[in-house]
C-alpha cells in the first residue's frame, strides 16, 4: 500500500513545501534523493509530525498540522517510530552524556543498548567508542560522525524495541542524511545494521540522502528486500515541488561506464606538494602513499592531475585543505605551490596578495563560507576578475554550465540567501571553476547536488583537467571518486595525538 500526501509549508508570504501526492510506501524503504534545500527534511518532519517552528503554516492533505498530528495513526506511527534528524546536535542533550541518553525515554526498554550502538563501529575502534559514553555532547566533542552513529544507533534500539508489536500497529522511520559525516565503510556498515532489521520486520523508512551511492550498496547487498525499495527524487519547478520516481539503473549504468584516467600528470611539473608531518590542533597528520601503501612521504599534485584525499569525517582533511590556501595556521607544516616554499613561517600576507584567486581557488564544503549571501546571483558571478566586463548574456551563459536553462532568469537577480541548498552550491563551484588557478582543491563539491547537477561538476573537472589545471578532492562519494581516479592518485590520511 502505497498512501499519498498533500503538503504545503509556508513562512510569511513565502511557500517552502507545495508538492501533490508525495508517495510514502508502507512496509518499504523509500530513498528519496535530491538537491539541498529544496523541502525533503520540511516534508520528512511534517510527515513524522515534528513541525516545531511556529512561525510556520503547515497543512497536510487540506487539515492543519495540528489536526493531522493529533490523528490516532499519525500518534501511533511516531510513538513506535524514530527520527534521525540531519545534524545529530537537534537531538542530542547537552546536559546528558551520551551513555544517558542511550537509555533515555523510550529506549530505556532496550536491554543491551551499548551494544547496538557499538554495531556502528569497527571493532577496532571499540575504545574509541567507549571513550564517548561518558562524553556530554557539544558542538565539536564527540566528532560529527560520531554523533551521526549515536543517533543512528538510537533509531536501530527503536527498532529492536517494537519488533515485536502487534499486526497493524503503523510505524514510520525516518533517516534524514543519516550517513552525511560517514565514509563508505561506517555507511554501509549503517545500512546493513538498518537491512537486517527490515528483514525481521518490514518497517515504513522514510530515507533521504544526498548521497546516489547508496544505489550501489543495495543492489550488491539488498537481496531478498530489494522489491521492497523505493528510490523517488525530488525537483524544484519554479515555485512547487515534483516527486519522481528514480530509475536506480540510470545511476549504476553512468557510474559503469566511469573510468579512471591514466594520463594525467605523470612527468608533468608539481603544482603543489605538501609534506607529512603536518602539526595542527596537537595532532601530527601523514599522508599515505597510495602506491607504497606507508604513511609519512608527501602528497603530491601535477598539472592535469585529479588527486583524491581520503579519510573518515573528522581526521582533517578540509583542516590540510585550509591550510594550503592560508585560511588555517598549523604549528608546523611545509608545502611547495607553484615553485613557492611555504611554512607556517610564512607571512599570511603572501596567501592573499599572491595565492587567492591566482595561484589557487578553494570551493568550501559550506557554500555559505565563501558567498556574499546579501549579493545577487549576477554579481556574485561579475565580480570576478575572469567575467569584468561581462554583459548579462554572457554571465547567463556562464550560469548554464550548472544551471538549467529554466532557472537563470528567475535566479539571475535574486539574492544569493534566497537560493537553495543545491542552487548555492552549484554558484560556489561555478566561481570556483571560473577562477582557472593552477590548483583547485574542491571540498565535498557534490555535495547538495542532484544527480543531473553531479554530472554536470563531473564534466567540468574533466574540462579543468584537460587545460593543466591541477585539482585536490575532498569527498565522502567514494563509490563515484574511487571509479573515476586511479588507484595511484587516491591519498590516505593519518592523525596521531590529542
Amino acid at each position: 500500500m502505497e498512501d499519498k500526501y498533500n503538503i504545503r509549508i509556508a513562512v510569511g508570504a513565502r511557500t517552502l513545501v507545495d508538492v501533490n501526492d508525495f508517495p510514502v510506501a508502507d512496509g518499504c524503504i523509500t530513498f528519496l534523493f535530491g538537491e539541498s534545500g529544496i523541502g525533503k527534511s520540511l516534508i520528512a518532519k511534517a510527515l513524522f509530525g515534528v513541525m516545531d517552528d511556529p512561525d510556520l503554516r503547515v497543512s497536510i492533505n487540506g487539515k492543519r498540522f495540528q489536526g493531522y498530528h493529533g490523528d490516532p495513526y499519525v500518534e501511533d506511527r511516531q510513538r513506535n517510530g524514530f527520527f534521525v534528524f540531519q545534524e545529530p546536535s537537534s537531538h542530542l542533550n547537552p546536559l546528558l552524556t551520551i551513555d544517558d541518553q542511550l537509555h533515555e525515554g523510550s529506549l530505556a526498554a532496550h536491554p543491551s543498548a551499548e551494544s547496538v550502538a557499538e554495531e556502528l563501529w569497527d571493532g577496532k575502534e571499540s575504545d574509541s567508542f567507549r571513550r564517548i559514553l561518558p562524553v556530554f555532547p557539544e558542538p565539536h566533542r564527540p566528532s560529527g560522525g560520531e554523533k551521526q552513529r549515536i543517533l543512528g544507533s538510537m533509531a536501530l534500539q527503536k527498532m529492536d524495541i517494537v519488533a515485536g508489536r502487534p499486526e497493524g500497529s503503523p510505524a514510520l522511520f525516518v533517516f534524514d542524511e543519516p550517513t552525511g559525516s560517514l565514509d563508505r565503510e561506517g555507511r554501509d556498515r549503517f545500512l546493513e545494521r538498518i537491512f537486517a532489521r527490515f528483514q525481521r520486520r518490514h518497517e515504513t523508512i522514510l530515507f533521504v540522502t544526498h548521497d546516489y551511492g547508496i544505489i550501489s550498496f543495495v543492489r550488491s547487498k539488498g537481496g531478498s528486500i530489494a522489491s521492497r525499495v523505493r528510490y523517488r527524487e525530488l525537483h524544484l519547478e519554479g515555485d512547487r515541488q515534483l516527486v519522481r520516481d528514480f530509475n536506480p539503473d540510470k545511476f549504476l549504468s553512468w557510474l559503469g561506464s566511469l573510468h579512471p584516467d591514466d594520463k594525467g600528470g605523470a612527468g608533468r611539473p608539481a603544482v603543489l606538494s605538501v609534506e607529512s608531518n603536518i602539526r595542527v590542533f596537537g595532532r601530527t597528520m601523514q599522508f599515505v602513499d597510495p602506491e607504497k601503501k606507508t604513511a609519512g612521504g608527501p602528497m603530491i599534485v601535477r598539472k592535469g592531475d585529479c588527486v583524491y584525499l581520503k579519510a573518515a569525517s573528522g581526521i582533517g582533511k578540509t583542516t590540510i585543505a585550509k591550510i594550503v590556501v592560508g585560511l588555517q595556521e598549523a604549528q608546523h607544516f611545509r608545502m611547495v605551490l607553484e615553485g613557492t616554499r611555504l611554512g607556517e613561517i610564512s607571512p599570511k600576507e603572501y596567501w592573499r596578495k599572491r595565492i587567492w584567486g591566482r595561484d589557487a581557488t578553494m570551493a568550501f564544503q559550506h557554500a555559505d563560507e565563501a558567498l556574499n549571501l546579501r549579493s545577487t546571483v549576477a554579481n556574485s558571478l561579475g565580480i570576478l576578475p575572469a567575467a569584468r566586463g561581462w554583459g548579462e548574456d554572457k554571465l547567463k551563459s556562464a550560469l548554464a554550465l550548472l544551471f538549467s536553462l529554466e532557472e537563470i532568469p528567475r535566479l539571475f537577480h535574486r539574492k544569493v540567501w534566497q537560493l537553495s541548498g543545491g542552487q548555492k552550491q552549484r554558484l560556489n563551484l561555478l566561481r570556483a571553476f571560473m577562477l582557472s588557478t593552477p590548483l583547485l582543491i574542491l571540498d565535498e563539491p557534490l555535495n547538495a547536488l542532484d544527480f543531473e547537477s553531479i554530472t554536470r561538476v563531473l564534466d567540468l573537472i574533466s574540462a579543468r583537467r584537460k587545460t593543466g589545471q591541477g585539482v585536490l578532492l575532498i569527498s565522502h562519494n567514494e563509490d563515484i571518486f574511487q571509479a573515476l581516479i586511479p588507484p595511484q592518485r587516491i591519498y590516505g590520511l593519518t592523525v596521531e595525538g590529542a
